[in-house]
This record gives C-alpha cells, sequence and structure tokens, in this order.
C-alpha cells in the first residue's frame, strides 16, 4: 500500500528587536524610542555531494524553497564525491563552521552521532507534518535512527541489483520447459544466475562478474541464512566460515569460479566490469540506481534489471543518503522547515527525475518521476521492491578497514587456481579481521620534565 506524504513547509518568523529608552527624573525629556533594526533573511548552508545533475537538483529544491519563503535563504555548497565531502565536513565541524544542513552517507552517521554533531529530526519534522507513518521507505527510517531518535532524514537508499545486458540473457530460456520463466516481480535463483551466464558466454563475451568484496558478497551469504559478522552491534570477527555462511560461499564460489563464464583478474584489471558490460563483452553485473544514467548512454546498450539472485531468501546490500541538521546551526527552525521541503513530493521528484537516486519517499518512488517507463530500465520497480530486502553492514568506524583489508583475501577465493580446503581459506580470512575490528589505541605522548636533545649536525 502506498502511503501519501503531505509536507507542510513553515516560514521561520524573523523578530525584530525593541529598544527602550530609559528616563531619569521628571525634567527629563523621554527619548523616543528606536526604530526596530531591520533584518534579513535567515541565511542556510547546505552542503551536498554527487554527479552534477543531482547537484543541480539540490540546487533546484533550494531556489524553489527560497522563492516560497521570502525569510529563508538555502546556499548550497557543492562537492564532487562523497570521499570530498566528508573531508570538508570534518574540517568545518572541527573549526566551529558546520553547514546548516547536509548530505551525509548512513554509514558516517554513527560517527556524528557519537561526536554531537548533529541534531535529531524527529520531533522537529513531525512539527512540520511530515509522515513518517506510511509516508517514506521504514528500513531507510531506522537506518538512520539510534538513541531513540532520527538523526538525519534518509533521502536516498539504493539497493544492490543485477544489471542484465538483454541482448545477451533470454530470461525467458533460462528455465527448464514447464517451469515459470525468470521475472522481476519474482526475482531469480543462484542456478538461473549461472544458466544465464554460461547462455551468453561466447567468443570475448563473458556471462557474469561479482565483484570479490564484502559489499557484493554479503547479498549471498544473507540469501543463504549466513551472517557476516558475530554480533551486529558490537562485531570481533567475520563469520564467513559459520555453518550457513560456509555453506553460501562454496555455492557463490562454484559459479564465480568457472573460467568459461567469468573475466579473469587480469583482464578485469585491464578493461573494468562496467566498461565491459557498456561495449557488450559482459552479461550480468551488480551495481545500485546510480549506473543507470551511465549506461543509458551507451549506444546501442539494451539492459534491465533484476533483484540479487537468491540461495533461499531475498537480501541484499545497499547506499543510502540522508539530510542531517548541524547541531551547531543558528537556524535549526528554518533549516528544519527546509529539511521538511526537501523530502515533500515536489522536491523528491526533482532528485528522482535524474536517474541516479532512489527516493525515500514513496509516492515519489512509485510514480514517473522515478520509473520513467520511457527508458530503460524497463523493470525499475525492481530497485523500490529490493529497498526492502536490504541489510545493514556493521556501522562500527573500524568496518571500511575490515571491508578494504579483506577485499584482497576474497579475491584469492575468486582467482586462485586452489582454494581447497575452502574450510581453511575461510577460517583464515575470519582470523585476518578479528585485530581489524579492534584497532590499537594511538598511545599518548610520555610526559617529559625537559625536551629531548638534538643530535648535532655532522
Amino acid at each position: 500500500m502506498i502511503g501519501r506524504s503531505r509536507v507542510l513547509a513553515i516560514g521561520a518568523t524573523v523578530g525584530a528587536l525593541a529598544l527602550t529608552a530609559a528616563c531619569s527624573g521628571n525634567d527629563a525629556k523621554a527619548e523616543p524610542s528606536a526604530t526596530p533594526t531591520p533584518q534579513g533573511p535567515a541565511l542556510i548552508t547546505l552542503a551536498v555531494y554527487g554527479p552534477p545533475p543531482v547537484i543541480s537538483a539540490y540546487a533546484k529544491i533550494a531556489a524553489d524553497f527560497t522563492a516560497g519563503h521570502k525569510d529563508i535563504v538555502v546556499n548550497v555548497r557543492p562537492y564532487d564525491n562523497r570521499a570530498t565531502a566528508e573531508a570538508a565536513l570534518a574540517q568545518q565541524i572541527q573549526a566551529g563552521n558546520a553547514p546548516d544542513a547536509f548530505l551525509a552517507d548512513q554509514q558516517e552517521v554513527p560517527r556524528l552521532v557519537e561526536d554531537d554533531a548533529v541534531q535529531s529530526l524527529d520531533e522537529l519534522l513531525g512539527e512540520r507534518q511530515v509522515d513518517f507513518g506510511d509516508g517514506f521507505q521504514r528500513n531507510a527510517l531506522e537506518a538512520y535512527s539510534s538513541d531513540n531518535a532520527l538523526q538525519c532524514m534518509p533521502v536516498d537508499v539504493s539497493p544492490l541489483v543485477a544489471y542484465v545486458n538483454t541482448d545477451l540473457v533470454d530470461l525467458a530460456t533460462l528455465r527448464p520447459e514447464g517451469q515459470a520463466p525468470v521475472d522481476a516481480e519474482s526475482g531469480w535463483k543462484l542456478d538461473d544466475l549461472a544458466a544465464a551466464a554460461q547462455q551468453a558466454s561466447l567468443g570475448r563475451v563473458r556471462g557474469l562478474y561479482v565483484s570479490p568484496d564484502l559489499n557484493q558478497v554479503a547479498p549471498f551469504v544473507w540469501s543463504g541464512g549466513g551472517e557476516v559478522v558475530d554480533d551486529q552491534d558490537e562485531p570481533t570477527t567475520l563469520t564467513l566460515s559459520s555453518g550457513a555462511s560456509s555453506s553460501a560461499m562454496e555455492q557463490l564460489l562454484e559459479v564465480v569460479r568457472d573460467p568459461q563464464t567469468t573475466f579473469t583478474a587480469q583482464q578485469i584489471a585491464r578493461r573494468s566490469a562496467l566498461q565491459r558490460f557498456k561495449a557488450g563483452q559482459l552479461a550480468v553485473m551488480f551495481g545500485y540506481r546510480d549506473l543507470t544514467p551511465q549506461l543509458r548512454t551507451q549506444q546501442d546498450l539494451h539492459f534491465d534489471v533484476l533483484p540479487m539472485p537468491r540461495i533461499k531468501a531475498k537480501a541484499t546490500s545497499g547506499d543510502s543518503r540522508g539530510l542531517c541538521l548541524s547541531k551547531t546551526s543558528e537556524h535549526k527552525e528554518a533549516t528544519a522547515d527546509f529539511l521538511a521541503y526537501a523530502v515533500s513530493t515536489d522536491a523528491m521528484s526533482v532528485l528522482a527525475s535524474t536517474g541516479y537516486v532512489v527516493p525515500t519517499n514513496v509516492d515519489v518512488a512509485n510514480s514517473d518521476a522515478f520509473l520513467q517507463p520511457a527508458e530503460e530500465p524497463v523493470s525499475a520497480s525492481v530497485f523500490v521492491n529490493a529497498v526492502r530486502t536490504i541489510r545493514q553492514f556493521p556501522t562500527v568506524e573500524t568496518w571500511p578497514s575490515v571491508a578494504a583489508h579483506t577485499a584482497p583475501l576474497l579475491a584469492g577465493l575468486f582467482y586462485d587456481p586452489v582454494i581447497d580446503p575452502l574450510e581453511g581459506r575461510l577460517k583464515a580470512i575470519d582470523a585476518a579481521s578479528v585485530p581489524l575490528f579492534t584497532p590499537i589505541p594511538t598511545p599518548s605522548p610520555s610526559p617529559s620534565t625537559s625536551p629531548s636533545a638534538s643530535p648535532s649536525a655532522g
């Protein structure tokens, strides 16, 4: 059931300071009241990042809001990518001049909360009639919540999905005659993925590429009933060698290690999976919504999307961003007015029309502004439906290091000529992750009664 999101943006009230003259004695003349000092509009800074169309969309949202609120002006501070934006934000928070509102990746929110850098939003947005019931993706709201409060407002939540070259893969013939064909609504299984890879692999074309990293491996582990870590809130180790996780890894590796259907590591190093997919040399790859605009510009490329292949249950990973309100903002009420507008149907339609994001606003996600039925992929609803199957990685600050340092070990599973016994390899990966979850603290410099002597120049 699709909920309705109705947002009422409330303009901030700018007060004037009245100055009252004092009187001294009966003979003194009363001083005339001073003229109230005129105050200009509240100036709000919004820091966002992304490709030019996304930046332009945020600029339009800011301009439209400003046009309807003469007492608030929203200035957009753009950045090319997440890394640049996060580095700038960290410096600005340290210097005490953070933007009033800013875009943040979901993985960054726990750190921002720990640093007391964000203002919780549930009460502020609730006062502005933001529909938290049916109006927004429920698991996206949960992902941005902690300490029993909504810390930032999710605007974009894109699940990992399968991109399929429809000229190379005929979904209708993947399964034996008599079985229901593969379709976007019901999804497909790991066996169907293997069949698609075999069907498409011919000459210089290969059928499948799975990136050997936790981001793309984890959905298969979860789908097989396994877990990636021992504890979601306080992880101490990966658990790829445990029970169902090990079984899921074994089934995945049987598919991705087939040299007839996959490229070698050296081939991918020379030309990426994305480049090969765009050139019609790769049939299936996995990615987020932001790949769609890139693929649309490729001449003679025809593609669609499917959910992640399942072993047992449906599961996927996600890429998400939300708008946060700075704890040090001097215009919290005005900024909250803007954030309420930024997640409204009108504003989210502007963002969705870029083709880069999957809006958390349910009405917009099910509208033509996002689905764009005249363009590929024709099954864009897969993105919306798959949001409900997103599983979260741990949000501890050590997770990026764990993911980065275990990627080469996972690559070994994908490409090494021999990986038997698999159980031993998986246990080694789990063991290698343990110290990464508990980084050694940086020692404080020991106190010294006098500066150490410098060596004499020779």
